[in-house]
């Protein structure tokens, strides 16, 4: 089954900023999770099925210890990202502004950070054999990035992508 975080997960700074402000951590999927609970009633691994069920309704833990270290700050901006062209920014503005129309974004809440955040860079790249952009979330980016938190071993040869 997909695991759940683990019990020291839920003490941190951040599980307290996002039980005060629910507004901004909206889980949304396009998926009818009823419809395909009741197409998975019968699938013989039911603790899976619970499972995945589960993550779609509240969310998906990724592996991640949000205190790997003891060295991670609780709250990081990496919103330092130079977007390098004038069109590229106004790309990145107007697809954030979608985003946030269609629930996949937060709203914007103020200039400063809640405690325990992590802000990550979004960047345009183009697209294969075109000249359109696409919106990336680089969650690799920085000292303090969100991949970092993730345990590799916990990880390694799953295929995330295609849970």
């Amino acid at each position: 089954p997909l695991p759940c975080p683990p019990a020291e997960e839920y003490k941190h700074t951040a599980m307290k900023t996002i039980h005060d402000n629910p507004h901004l951590f909206h889980v949304s999927t396009p998926v009818n999770i009823d419809r395909l609970a009741s197409m998975l009633s019968i699938h013989p691994n039911r603790i899976f099925v619970a499972s995945v069920l589960r993550a779609l309704r509240i969310g998906l833990w990724p592996w991640a210890d949000t205190d790997p270290t003891g060295d991670f700050p609780e709250t990081w901006d990496n919103a330092w990202a130079n977007i390098p062209s004038a069109e590229e920014r106004e790309f990145v503005l107007s697809q954030c502004k979608e985003e946030v129309k269609k629930g996949q974004h937060s709203p914007p809440f103020g200039p400063d950070l809640l405690p325990g955040m992590y802000s990550t860079p979004n960047i345009a790249v183009p697209k294969p054999h075109s000249e359109d952009l696409r919106l990336v979330a680089n969650q690799s980016a920085g000292e303090y990035c969100q991949n970092n938190m993730i345990n590799k071993s916990e990880t390694k040869g799953a295929r995330l992508d295609s849970l």
